[in-house]
């Protein structure tokens, strides 16, 4: 694991963090992902399956804004069988994503708010070398409200993340559309993509139901050892469609259950610059489910 780039990136954070003040708030998060076996293009088989465990606080800086420290930790297994686009090799097997977060947040006149978050991140599959894992980058968000439950806006992000540089806009929104209805981003900005989009109806005060999809593209540094590449580059992309149910409990928790699908799969293994392919194959629509529970203080 690339525990010397996490550790890096630990000392930014603690430098930069407002140490010494009690955080205003907390939460942590705990997920599990799992994407059933399915078709290569080219023959063979994959599924994937992972934990992700994200904690994080937040301080008041003043009345109209804050300052965030959150972490994020990924495991991932990928199961391969005979993939025939790799000359019957493994890609790649387990990858490990760490990244950390300084959100900051300011509240302007007329229901302008403004937040800016600067990340590093270090992606690599299990042995690759830790000083060739790190990514880094910044999304800057603009936002309108029109009422606590009508919010509306604009972001950048700009990422460098393994040989590969990436700026893209993203949609932010979290509107009432009617009694019950909402329109929100279901996920985080990262180097991976932006936030997608669902659409959710709330049952009761504990229970909501929902419905979304987002766009992800991971990108990790491949071990020294990797049977098809040394040192390269491996991404994979693929979209999320999927249905939603929520329970939130007393005390600040909640727990979310996920059904769907990965859609539009591609999996690819690059050179160690990344400036030409070795290997590709297109992933069928494979069937996936996951749960999360969420508690925040």
């Amino acid at each position: 694991m690339q525990l010397r780039s996490f550790a890096v990136c630990a000392v930014l954070a603690l430098v930069a963090s407002p140490v010494g003040a009690a955080p205003a708030s907390m939460n942590f998060t705990a997920a599990w992902t799992n994407v059933f076996e399915t078709d290569l293009g080219q023959g063979g088989t994959v599924a994937l399956s992972g934990l992700t465990v994200t904690g994080g606080a937040s301080w008041g800086l003043s009345q109209t804004s804050s300052l965030g420290l959150q972490a994020r930790v990924d495991v991932d297994n990928w199961q391969f069988d005979k993939p025939a686009g790799f000359g019957g090799l493994t890609p790649w097997q387990a990858t490990n994503r760490f990244s950390l977060s300084l959100p900051y947040a300011t509240r302007l006149e007329n229901g302008w708010n403004i937040a800016l978050t600067p990340s590093i991140e270090s992606n690599g599959e299990e042995g690759a070398s830790s000083s060739k894992t790190l990514a880094y980058g910044f999304t800057g968000m603009v936002m309108k409200g029109f009422a606590p439950d009508k919010v509306i806006g604009l972001g950048l992000a700009a990422f460098r993340n393994i040989e590969d540089t990436r700026f893209f806009p993203f949609f932010v929104v979290d509107w009432k559309l009617a009694e019950n209805w909402r329109l929100s981003n279901p996920q985080q900005v990262s180097p991976s993509g932006p936030a997608g989009l669902m659409l959710s109806y709330q049952l009761s005060p504990q229970w909501e139901l929902g419905a979304g999809a987002a766009y992800r593209s991971y990108r990790f540094r491949l071990a020294t050892d990797n049977a098809v590449a040394r040192d390269g580059i491996g991404e994979a992309n693929y979209m999320p469609v999927f249905a939603q149910a929520t329970y939130r409990g007393q005390g600040g928790w909640r727990f979310d259950v996920y059904g769907g699908a990965m859609a539009g799969g591609r999996l690819k293994v690059m050179d160690r610059s990344g400036d030409n392919d070795i290997a590709k194959d297109d992933v069928k629509t494979a069937p996936a489910m996951a749960a999360s529970i969420t508690t925040r203080f």
